[in-house]
């Protein structure tokens, strides 16, 4: 496998990500620790949470929107 690191300027990042939606990709988090804290508030979200409210990730990562810092 192959792993490419991109250093992406924030005035180009929407674009960018416009452009990468065309292809095919997967994205890779290498480091993610999730305290007993935040453990616990997923378990609790997911316990209480309704499955006609839950969207498929492809239109969940259409809505999210990345602050620019200027």
């Amino acid at each position: 496998m192959t792993q490419i690191t991109l250093n992406i300027p924030d005035n180009e990042l929407s674009f960018f990500m416009k452009l990468i939606e065309k292809f095919n990709y997967e994205t890779v988090i290498n480091e993610f620790s999730v305290t007993e804290e935040m453990k616990n508030v997923l378990d609790e979200r997911r316990s209480t949470s309704k499955a006609d409210d839950f969207i498929p990730w492809s239109d969940a990562k259409k809505q999210l929107r990345f602050k620019s810092e200027k």
